[in-house]
């Protein structure tokens, strides 16, 4: 993100002093807000890095929220209704993981998520949304201890998002010592990309590649280096790569749709971003992509419904106002051709 061998996941509930007030509910006594928080850990027993989705839904259905892990792999679901809810990480490399939390019986839940490799999966390294998140690759066991340690070292800086240039001398380090290191070249791809230098994210990653030809998280992240680069039929070749190796991957498929949409393929690009969305539920950047493709495609009924979702899963997260600003566009352009219908 390696003793990939844990059996069982963790559920811990915590009842606290206010759960008798939060049993009221059914009597007319007060309703207070419940939280939901836990930690996510990797195969081999570390916390899980930034940026791992985290998905919340209602039992009955339905999205209810989404969020990310911090630094220390943690993630926090505050201010939620008494209900039944089920909460689900998913990463590349990674099998989805799920857990059920029951606010009726108590106000506060706390889950731990240890995730497992996904079988046949050699590169469990990318990050949801988007390869500049990735901060985890797995460790070669025949590295040396001290390219490890740098390894290591870089991992935490780029985790932190700063000393960015810190982290690259780690790798450069670990290189140096292990030159066949290619989760350093991976890693070291990352933060090039953080730094938007996309020529020398290029080089590392496509020796990542050199390195590793199942690399599937390098032929994501340089699709996603070349879709920033607008050379969407370039970024089409690397990602389609990535869905043959990881067609499980949501990172794959929405990054081809980006790159469909760049080449203005707008059937396949709802293709692909649909299916990102079908395995990775929740995410409000994929809501938005799908309601711009189905604007282009001239739904605005399907397209209002995507622009709503991504207000909904994520009402406090960058893209709500211009998601909003939207749902209120295509509402009145709605309102205005059903008038003039009269």
């Amino acid at each position: 993100m390696r003793d990939r061998r844990f059996r069982r996941l963790v559920l811990i509930l915590l009842i606290f002093s206010t759960a008798l007030g939060w049993a009221q509910k059914g009597s007319g006594g007060p309703v207070h807000p419940g939280d939901i928080h836990g930690q996510v850990k990797l195969p081999d027993g570390r916390t899980a890095p930034m940026g791992l989705l985290v998905s919340l839904e209602k039992q009955g259905g339905g999205v209810a929220g989404q969020t990310q892990t911090d630094r220390q792999g943690k993630f926090d679901f505050p201010h939620l209704a008494p209900d039944i809810y089920e909460i689900e990480i998913r990463a590349f490399g990674f099998k989805p993981e799920t857990q059920t939390a029951d606010l009726t019986l108590s106000p506060s839940a706390y889950l731990t998520f240890n995730l497992k490799a996904e079988p046949g999966s050699k590169d469990p390294n990318v990050a949801p949304e988007g390869p500049r998140a990735t901060i985890s690759a797995p460790l070669d066991p025949d590295a040396p201890a001290e390219a490890k340690k740098e390894l290591e070292s870089g991992r935490t800086l780029l985790s932190g998002g700063k000393d960015l240039d810190k982290s690259i001398d780690s790798f450069r380090k670990a290189i140096s010592i292990y030159p066949q290191y290619s989760e350093a070249y991976l890693l070291m791809g990352v933060a090039y990309s953080s730094q938007k230098k996309w020529d020398d994210a290029e080089k590392a990653l496509q020796k990542t590649i050199e390195l590793n030809k199942t690399a599937g998280g390098a032929y994501v992240a340089l699709g996603s280096v070349e879709n920033e680069r607008k050379e969407y039929a370039q970024a089409e070749k690397y990602l389609l790569k990535a869905v043959e190796l990881a067609p499980t991957s949501a990172d794959a498929h929405f990054e081809l749709g980006r790159a469909y949409w760049g080449l203005q393929r707008w059937d396949v690009a709802d293709q692909h971003v649909s299916k990102a969305n079908e395995l990775r539920p929740g995410s409000a950047g994929q809501h938005v992509m799908l309601g711009n493709i189905m604007l282009r495609e001239r739904d605005a009924v399907g397209a209002l419904k995507e622009f709503k979702q991504a207000v909904q899963v994520d009402p406090q997260g960058p893209l709500a106002p211009p998601a909003q600003q939207m749902v209120d566009k295509i509402e009145a352009a709605l309102k205005q051709a059903e008038s003039q219908k009269k």
